[in-house]
């Protein structure tokens, strides 16, 4: 894997295409938005769109895709500058990636059927190119992975099987195979989002406690609060609350601060939108409404995964490398036409729609 020399521009990832998550869906392109030009670029065109969409690496130098390839899903890797496109993985329904911080492993899940209890959690060894499938002990079934902590450390989502209890997130040793619960995340009528400071040693938790969640929009009402503890787990700490407004998603952006989204459900929307806070819970600030951001209120919403991608950690895929920018998607629920991804900056204002189309899937920043 020859490296590229990166440049200083911030750039957004995303890509454009048809039915990202339906088999046999029409081609995607993968591009790279420069803000200071406000130009895009095409890294690659595929002929079947990704499912789950992509990843960028720590270094930012690589994407790892999941497209359609032969009527199955597949894991690839390819440079930012288009360059070293490779297959690592063939599999039945592979989805849901991770890629280590030095590249040396991918977790994913092969969804080898419409139940949960069917779902296999592997480990990719890029290096040797062999497989894991990852064990079960008598209290736990790995089923999602969510985020690396670090390279032998993984956040993974743990309890989903029949008869095993509640969903919990768990952090997964590859070097031992040992699996420690961190959270419970059965509470009823909550919605739980976490995120780990940049340096690993912090687990960040956004509690809305009146939500409900039917497919993945959540249905919220305040109140809410932000907690804190050991990124392995420990006694947590509360730093912020909201009596009265929901916190819908919650993510790292640097090393002392947070990007998350306010969403109420009910008739108290002042405080809908995007908002910054300091990691010790002060300095809360709204960088952009929602009304500024929703153009057509009664079928658009910002969409929770969209916004922080599927990944818990990596501050790159919300914010750019110089936390300048935040990226987040706009998702319509009419039908085709109906994506868009916007650009908005820190210090507050309106986004900027970048891309508008049948599907436009946020990837992650780099610099070029």
């Amino acid at each position: 894997m020859a490296p590229l020399a990166l440049g200083k521009q911030d750039s957004f990832v995303y890509i454009e295409g048809k039915q990202p998550y339906a088999l046999g869906s029409s081609a995607y392109t993968l591009k790279r938005y420069t803000v200071s030009t406000r130009t895009s670029t095409t890294i690659i065109s595929g002929p079947e769109s990704p499912a789950f969409g992509g990843q960028v690496s720590t270094d930012g130098q690589w994407v790892i895709l999941n497209p359609f390839i032969l009527g199955q899903r597949a894991i690839q890797l390819v440079r930012m500058d288009g360059q070293g496109l490779q297959t690592l993985y063939c599999g039945a329904d592979s989805g849901w990636l991770q890629l280590s911080p030095d590249n040396k492993y991918v977790a994913f899940v092969n969804l080898a059927g419409q139940g949960q209890s069917t779902w296999t959690f592997k480990l990719l060894n890029t290096t040797t190119g062999t497989i894991q499938i990852k064990p079960h002990d008598s209290t736990h079934v790995l089923e999602a992975p969510l985020a690396w902590l670090d390279n032998t450390h993984l956040y993974v989502v743990s309890g989903l099987g029949p008869g095993e209890g509640s969903p919990k997130l768990s952090l997964l040793d590859i070097a031992t195979g040992t699996i420690k619960q961190i959270l419970d995340l059965s509470a009823h009528d909550q919605c739980i989002d976490a995120t780990h400071s940049i340096d690993g040693t912090q687990l960040f938790t956004s509690i809305t406690s009146k939500c409900q969640v039917v497919g993945y929009t959540p249905t919220s009402n305040g109140p809410s609060s932000i907690e804190v503890q050991a990124a392995m787990g420990g006694p947590a700490k509360t730093i912020s609350t909201a009596p009265t407004y929901a916190i819908k998603a919650l993510r790292v952006t640097t090393g002392t601060s947070l990007l998350l989204i306010m969403h109420n459900a009910n008739t108290e929307t002042s405080h809908n939108g995007i908002w910054k806070v300091n990691t010790d819970g002060s300095g809360m600030t709204m960088l952009s409404s929602e009304t500024a951001i929703i153009k057509d209120a009664a079928n658009e919403e910002m969409n929770f995964a969209g916004l922080f991608g599927w990944n818990m950690d990596q501050p790159w895929a919300n914010t750019s490398r110089d936390n300048a920018y935040y990226s987040i998607q706009v998702q319509n629920h009419e039908g085709n036409g109906s994506v868009r991804l916007l650009i908005g900056s820190m210090n507050g204002g309106a986004p900027v729609t970048i891309a508008s189309g049948p599907v436009e899937a946020p990837i992650g920043w780099t610099t070029m």
